[in-house]
């Protein structure tokens, strides 16, 4: 038996272990119902990224001889394990969700990582054109003037509000800009 064979073996071996251990069950409405189980599912998330990583790293050095071939390997690859790495990450949010209800709690650190809520800011989209013609008359301060006019976006988010998706100065409608609130984004680290 050669020795990787051997590692894949008791790899295999210890992980079906650790699922009779934890009491997986597939069928459960929650997959995740407490921190050992979610530990289990970090770890296996992370070998996914491993595994992701290691396949990108190899797809990079061959890529010059067959570059067309490498990146239909890899996207089928990649493809088939970021499926099951959606799969855990959902369960882990799910996990989170439920365990920090309540809490003033944003993370949960396991031994093999740390699973998050993480707040996003809003996504501002401006139409430059309009928000730099209404800004030019209205609050010049913010238009940087260069070869090219462009708009001090930081600045006039520090000093305008936002209401219902709109952008105002001073009570004044800023037109041009949408602003989206966005979900809280999980991440597992």
């Amino acid at each position: 038996m050669e020795h990787n064979d051997f590692i894949n073996e008791l790899e295999d071996f210890l992980s079906e272990h650790e699922k009779k251990t934890l009491n997986l069950d597939d069928e459960a409405e929650h997959l995740i119902n407490d921190k050992s189980q979610a530990n289990y599912f970090v770890k296996l998330s992370k070998q996914c990224q491993d595994e992701i990583d290691e396949i990108q790293k190899l797809v990079t050095e061959e890529k010059q001889r067959y570059s067309e071939l490498l990146d239909r390997f890899a996207t089928e690859q990649i493809e088939s394990i970021n499926k099951r790495k959606r799969y855990y990450d959902g369960a882990l949010e799910d996990f989170a969700v439920r365990e920090l209800e309540g809490t003033n709690k944003k993370s949960i650190k396991l031994p093999y990582g740390i699973i998050a809520i993480k707040k996003q800011l809003p996504q501002y989209d401006y139409d430059d054109e309009t928000v730099i013609s209404w800004a030019k008359d209205i609050a010049p301060e913010f238009v940087k003037t260069t070869v090219k006019e462009t708009l001090n976006k930081a600045e006039l988010k520090k000093q305008c509000k936002v209401t219902d998706g709109e952008l105002y100065l001073a009570g004044e409608r800023v037109p041009g800009v949408t602003v989206t609130n966005r979900d809280d984004k999980f991440e597992v680290k």
